[in-house]
Parts: C-alpha cells; sequence; structure tokens
C-alpha cells in the first residue's frame, strides 16, 4: 500500500504539468494505454518518443535485420550503429530500440518486444487486438487496411505514417464510433459528447479512384499533391512485390505510376507532377527520413494519439499532409463523392 502510494506520488511529479494541460481523467486514460509501434521508421520513433515520455506505454513489433534496416534512419535510439566497434549486436530493430525505450521513462517499466512479423500479425489479429493504438510505417496498402480493420474492430486506432523528403503523410482509422468532447476553450470542454463523422475505412480509401475523392480541405480541382505522390509510392509498392521506390528504381517508378495514373485517373496524367523529372525526384527520395520533418509530423501526429486517448478535443480526420518546404500541415478529410 505504501509502495502503491509512493508510486502514485512519484508519477503525479512527473506528469505534473500534463495534468494540469490535460485533466487527472486524461492523465489517467494516457497511462493506461498501450501502443503497438510496427516497423520503427525515423518518424514512428518520434512519436513513441513523445507519448512514452508522457507516460503512453510501448511494445515494439519490428523484426527486420538490424542496423541494416535502419541505415538511413535518423534515431536518437541508435547511436552505436555510427561506430561497429561499439555496436551491440541485437537479433532485430525492436531489440535495438528496447533498452533506450526503458531509459526514456523509467516509471513505465519493460518496453515489450513483440517478435513477430507483419504477416505473423495478419495472420493473427488478436494481437493487435490488444492495442488501443496501433502505429505504422512502411507497409503495404493491404497490409495497412488488413491492420486497421483488425485493429478498429476491437475498439483501437491505427495511423500509418510516412516521411519522403521535405514531405509526409499520415492516414488513420479512428473507426466507427469513436467520441470526443470539443475544447470549449482554454482548460475547458463540453459536456456534450460528440461522434466522429464521415468515417471511411483505410481499405475504402484505397479504392477510391483519385478522381472520386472529396471532402474537407481537398483541392478544388484534384487532391493535394502530397497525397497523390503517397499513394503513388504505395502504388508502386503494391505492383512491384512488395519494393519501394528507390534512385535506382526511377525508371522503372516512372513507367509504373505513368501507367497506373493513365487508367486509374486520365485527366490529371498531364499534371506536373506526373511528369518524368518529378516522378524521378519522387522515387529519388521516396524512403528518404529528414530530421526536421520526422520531428514535425511526430509532434503532431503524437499529439493526435494524445487526443484519441483521452477524447479530449476534435481529433484530426482522416489523413495529415505536411509540406516541409512551407511548413504547412494540413488535416485532409478523404471520402468519396456521392
Amino acid at each position: 500500500m505504501v509502495e502503491q502510494e509512493e508510486a502514485n506520488r512519484a508519477e503525479s511529479e512527473i506528469y505534473d504539468r500534463q495534468i494540469r494541460l490535460w485533466g487527472a481523467d486524461a492523465q489517467a486514460k494516457i497511462s493506461k494505454a498501450r501502443v503497438l509501434y510496427i516497423n520503427l521508421t525515423a518518424v514512428s520513433q518520434e512519436i513513441l518518443k513523445n507519448l512514452v515520455l508522457a507516460g503512453v506505454h510501448a511494445s515494439l513489433c519490428d523484426n527486420r535485420s538490424y542496423p541494416d534496416a535502419v541505415q538511413s534512419t535518423t534515431s536518437f535510439f541508435l547511436l552505436d550503429r555510427e561506430n561497429s566497434a561499439k555496436r551491440t549486436k541485437f537479433a532485430s530493430v525492436a531489440l535495438a530500440l528496447q533498452g533506450g525505450v526503458e531509459e526514456l521513462n523509467p516509471l513505465l517499466g519493460s518496453c515489450e518486444v513483440v517478435d513477430k512479423s507483419v504477416q505473423d500479425l495478419l495472420n493473427d489479429g488478436d494481437v493487435v487486438s490488444k492495442y488501443d493504438m496501433v502505429v505504422a510505417s512502411r507497409i503495404s496498402m493491404d497490409d495497412a487496411a488488413r491492420l486497421a480493420s483488425a485493429t478498429t474492430k476491437s475498439g483501437g486506432k491505427f495511423y500509418l505514417v510516412d516521411t519522403f523528403g521535405f514531405n509526409s503523410a499520415s492516414v488513420f482509422d479512428l473507426g466507427p464510433n469513436h467520441t470526443y468532447r470539443a475544447e470549449m476553450g482554454k482548460n475547458t470542454v463540453s459536456k456534450d459528447i460528440s461522434t466522429v463523422e464521415n468515417h471511411t475505412p483505410i481499405a475504402e480509401i484505397w479504392k477510391i479512384p483519385l478522381t472520386d475523392l472529396t471532402g474537407r480541405r481537398v483541392d478544388k480541382h484534384h487532391p493535394p499533391i502530397i497525397f497523390m505522390q503517397y499513394r503513388a509510392i504505395l502504388e508502386y509498392n503494391a505492383r512491384s512485390g512488395g519494393e519501394w521506390p528507390s534512385e535506382a528504381r526511377s525508371d522503372d517508378f516512372v513507367k509504373v505510376i505513368q501507367d497506373w495514373i493513365g487508367k486509374e485517373a486520365p485527366a490529371y496524367a498531364n499534371l506536373e507532377c506526373f511528369q518524368k523529372g518529378t516522378l524521378q525526384e519522387w522515387a529519388r527520395t521516396a524512403t528518404a527520413e529528414m530530421a526536421p520533418v520526422c520531428a514535425v509530423t511526430g509532434g503532431v501526429l503524437g499529439n493526435e494519439v494524445i487526443k484519441a486517448i483521452s477524447s479530449k478535443g476534435e481529433p484530426a480526420n482522416n489523413a495529415l499532409l505536411f509540406e516541409g518546404q512551407t511548413g504547412k500541415c494540413r488535416n485532409v478529410l478523404l471520402k468519396a463523392k456521392k
């Protein structure tokens, strides 16, 4: 009993600022929440850092080979990879990050490592159903759709997020029944409970032809360029057996995407973004992770996860697009035209 009181006192002192900002009830929900991270890229590690510091328990699922899979990833968790003499040998990326995550917030105790591949998670939907949130990077459209369905079926929330050069995109699924209390001003929320409207599952978003996409803040003549860039990257991954675009694959990327857009949305085929030069640049930066872009995106998405956990404040729905060169971050609601 005494030990529990001391633990509660220590937690209150550590999270004092957050309790004053979000309230004790919100912090209690945050402390009970569990987030599963699938494929730990630079941007998902930024989200992880922000949430762990806020008191959210993290579970890591990334059995890719270490350090090969993260050679180009900017990460303060993986500093020893720069020095082969000091580098500790780990069987996977998740195991390499585990110690750093545990040191980041000792109050959370041990950090769980889920030693499974993405395919294992797809074959056993019960794994993701145990978590309140799932944050994934560098997975295919089909895998994202299936994981989102398994997560939201049990009441969880699913976030897919990636960066590509100066830009980033996140597409997410809060489920059909997510409720929240709207913010009414500083430190005040509405007593009324609202439900997020216009729920569109991720599987449905992928099926909507670009010419049929509409919704809040969708550009008048075409979907946002950053979203079309992300779709092109994911489309290439789907059409090339799981490969990601790269400089070495730039010519093939141009061919595949011009063929896709010519059939998917011929009205957009003449846009500058679908010409050879721009597509080659998209291929070169498709998996590029720039620290400032990852930091900003991770901060924004971390805040969105907090809002979803606490049900305090209207959450973004259902995509966030960040343009690094202008510093603009847009919440875009993607849905099909009626």
